[in-house]
């Protein structure tokens, strides 16, 4: 009887020994020539949260109260504007079929001078798009753009609306409200080549 129970023993042991032995073998460890840093308490294993901004805390950039050159409003009438940076260098006719959005009611032409685009309805003219050449600036309150503006200051003017944009991936444009009232989705959109302002676009939803 005593050697039966000796020999049970014996196998217990036995199984216990495989068992410790197979669990170290199940053990991961690094290789002689891996080197295992330790995780210091600065180390961030993960991205900075994207925190988007929404639409009424944009900064607004009043486009009807900029002037051309510190002279004239881009909404004026064609009158002012001939006589405050030269007259038209085309007048062109639009159909109504080719016009997504428009800042005039009734049939209006494109006016175009020095590259920028405005709508010409009777005598008013409203800009569409504004084109930054040598000399040619805006200016609405303090803030004077040219085609000198790099993303940096436009970065400082309007942090939020540049926050944004980098939050969609873009480093090209930089949108804001053009009205303090927050229902409101026309955008004054500020584009930029090579890191700095190149024209400024009044988009109108359709």
């Amino acid at each position: 009887m005593k050697n039966v129970l000796l020999a049970c023993a014996v196998a217990l042991l036995t199984a216990c020994q495989q068992q410790k032995q197979d669990e170290l073998d199940t053990i991961a460890v690094a290789a002689p020539g891996d080197i295992v840093k330790p995780l210091m308490e600065d180390d961030d294993s993960l991205p900075e949260p994207r925190r988007d901004i929404n639409w009424d805390q944009i900064e607004v950039f009043p486009l009807s109260r900029a002037l051309i050159n510190h002279k004239v409003p881009l909404f004026t009438t064609r009158q002012h504007l001939e006589a405050a940076i030269g007259k038209a260098d085309s007048i062109v006719a639009t159909a109504s079929n080719d016009v997504s959005g428009s800042q005039f009611a009734g049939d209006f032409h494109y006016f175009y001078k020095d590259g920028a685009t405005f709508e010409l309805c009777r005598d008013s003219l409203a800009c569409d798009e504004f084109i930054f050449t040598t000399g040619n600036s805006l200016t609405v309150d303090n803030i004077t753009l040219t085609q000198n503006t790099t993303w940096e200051d436009i970065r400082k003017i309007f942090p939020r609306a540049a926050i944004q944009a980098e939050n969609e991936g873009r480093t090209d444009v930089i949108k804001l409200r053009d009205s303090f009232l927050k229902d409101e989705d026309s955008q004054v959109q500020l584009y930029f080549e090579n890191g700095k302002l190149a024209r400024v676009v009044n988009f109108i939803p359709c």
